[in-house]
């Protein structure tokens, strides 16, 4: 069995494994129960719902996966200005977000998911 992707929720986790059933694929998700208990976790040291294939099967429930897998292959444009100079960083609340970075490792517990987000790097507001 080979990971093909992790999600950061249930509800994403069995819509990728409902689309790759109804394509024949067999799959199965495992940290599911870990994820919805401790969401504070998600997106760091690997934690999130992974979703496990056959060997046989990884080509065919990646290429199905593409967007998921690969999402810098998709253009981006900003919804405000159009442009198509698009960053990845923390978003508007930088300063916050760094204060509860430099809190979460002194107190060695996380104190908020900081997924990055897309923003434009002309009007500097973030991508939806």
């Amino acid at each position: 069995m080979i990971r093909i992707l992790t999600c950061g929720n249930l509800s994403e986790a069995y819509l990728i494994k409902g689309n790759l059933n109804n394509e024949g694929i067999d799959c199965f998700l495992t940290n599911q129960y870990f994820t919805n208990l401790m969401p504070l976790y998600n997106d760091m040291l690997g934690a999130g719902i992974q979703i496990f294939v056959r060997e046989e099967d990884v080509v065919k429930a990646r290429e199905l996966q593409k967007d998921k897998i690969e999402p810098n292959n998709l253009e981006l444009h900003c919804q405000y200005c159009g442009s198509v100079d698009i960053g990845l960083g923390l978003g508007k609340n930088k300063w916050q977000k760094i204060l509860n970075i430099i809190l979460a490792v002194f107190m060695a517990f996380p104190m908020g998911n900081l997924k990055p987000k897309f923003y434009c790097k002309v009007c500097k507001e973030e991508i939806r």
